[in-house]
């Protein structure tokens, strides 16, 4: 400003010694003019260089994310790999009204899980899962690596689940009852295998091969396999509301001991005594599981519902057909919706819209058949009242109330006990 004051005044000397300047006054005007727009160019380009360095120190800075919100997150921004390590504990407690078969009161520690997942640059994903178990069993659970180079599609290898039923394919954080539904006797347990995933806007698909768990062991006998595929569509989706449609089918050669066996607990973990069992069934060839899943969704309300069927194809005997269902209504009386996802064909966390947590009360009736031909495993029908209380999305305690009914159990015996039960869960 001083310097641009000190040109107008020499200007303003000049136009009053005379009229028309000469064209040497005009000259050394003008090489004034250009060395004040040269040292000011300067300055700018000095000023520049400084910005950059404060840019690059800014930039440096924020290079490395570090986030607790799901989990212990670190994230390099630049080449785009990260680290999560988070987990999950759920704690049960249950009393039972048995009839017939001894169940036994007490608490259990229902899952106890660790684990550390992340991307390794831009198109690599992995994760390796440790559970501990009954007994103080330890073991992996989910251990992968997957490629997401061609996107939307995905190609994982590894230890995971085979994609099979919305119910099976729901987090067990987010599942509305304690436990899945009896049917959950035929869903495919993980496996050691190769997949291809994609998904769009309103539909997720996914198929693979698949061997035998990490658990199998016995060097002398051959390992089965199997293949499974699942298709989801949406075509019904806005803010709170969903139509979800879906299919799930899994093929499968036993091990080379040809046999395989059903059975499922009562809805409650704590016990480990099966009503309905079909005990081991020989002379296997093969087996195929197919399931039609339905769930629908407005605002608070919810509905969801699958069918089971299972063929056991057997060397010189007749075809086993075995059989389950259930449907369930969710009403979150503190106003919030089910997050549903249909890029993955499941169900996310429910997030608390008040700071004094979100109430969901669930009503279910599920039931199994595992009695056909010579096999006599029983029938069993549940219904169960559920009440959820979510403090946080990852801080619940839920409460369950199981009127079940076998007729007849895995001994041909009428039996119906009550069972009521809790959980406390927290996942981070």
């Amino acid at each position: 400003m001083k310097r641009t004051l000190t040109l107008l005044s020499l200007i303003s000397i000049t136009a009053q010694a005379t009229e028309t300047p000469d064209l040497e006054t005009l000259y050394r005007l003008l090489q004034a003019q250009q060395r004040q727009l040269q040292r000011q160019q300067e300055e700018i380009a000095g000023l520049r260089r400084q910005l950059a360095k404060l840019q690059g120190k800014h930039a440096r800075k924020r290079r490395i994310k570090i986030s607790t919100k799901n989990g212990f997150t670190i994230k390099d921004r630049d080449s785009g790999s990260s680290l999560r390590i988070g987990g999950r504990v759920h704690i049960d407690q249950a009393f039972y009204h048995q009839d017939e078969t001894s169940l036994g009161n007490g608490a259990k520690l229902r899952r106890a899980r660790l684990f550390a997942a992340g991307a390794i640059g831009h198109d690599w994903r992995f994760k390796s899962e440790i559970e501990f178990g009954e007994n103080g069993k330890v073991g992996p659970r989910n251990v992968w690596l997957a490629w997401r180079g061609w996107k939307p599609l995905k190609v994982t290898l590894g230890h995971f689940q085979e994609p099979f039923s919305l119910e099976g394919m729901t987090s067990s954080n987010a599942i509305t009852f304690m436990e899945r539904a009896l049917p959950f006797a035929f869903t495919p347990d993980y496996h050691i295998g190769a997949a291809v995933s994609g998904h769009g806007e309103r539909w997720s698909a996914s198929a693979g091969i698949f061997g035998d768990t990490l658990q199998s062991r016995n060097d002398n006998v051959d390992q089965g396999w199997g293949s499974a595929a699942r298709f989801t569509f949406a075509p019904w989706r806005g803010d709170g509301r969903f139509l979800h449609l879906g299919l799930s089918g899994e093929y499968r050669q036993p091990d080379s001991r040809h046999r395989v066996r059903f059975r499922s607990r009562p809805e409650s973990y704590v016990t480990g005594k099966r009503l309905v069992d079909t005990r081991t069934i020989d002379r296997v060839q093969d087996t195929f599981k197919g399931v039609a899943e339905g769930a629908f969704g407005y605002g608070p309300l919810s509905l969801q519902g699958e069918y089971f069927h299972t063929w056991v194809e057997r060397r010189g005997l007749s075809t086993l057909n075995f059989s389950g269902w259930y449907a369930y209504g969710s009403w979150l009386l503190s106003g919030e919706s089910r997050p549903y996802r249909p890029q993955s064909g499941n169900f996310g966390r429910i997030v608390p819209a008040h700071r004094w947590g979100a109430w969901e009360l669930g009503l279910r009736y599920s039931a199994l058949d595992l009695s056909d031909g010579d096999v006599r495993g029983g029938r069993e029908r549940n219904l169960t009242v559920g009440l959820n209380w979510y403090l946080f999305p990852n801080l619940r305690f839920m409460a369950n109330y199981i009127l079940a009914d076998t007729s007849p159990n895995r001994d041909g015996r009428h039996e119906r006990p009550r069972i009521f039960q809790l959980r406390g869960q927290v996942d981070f």
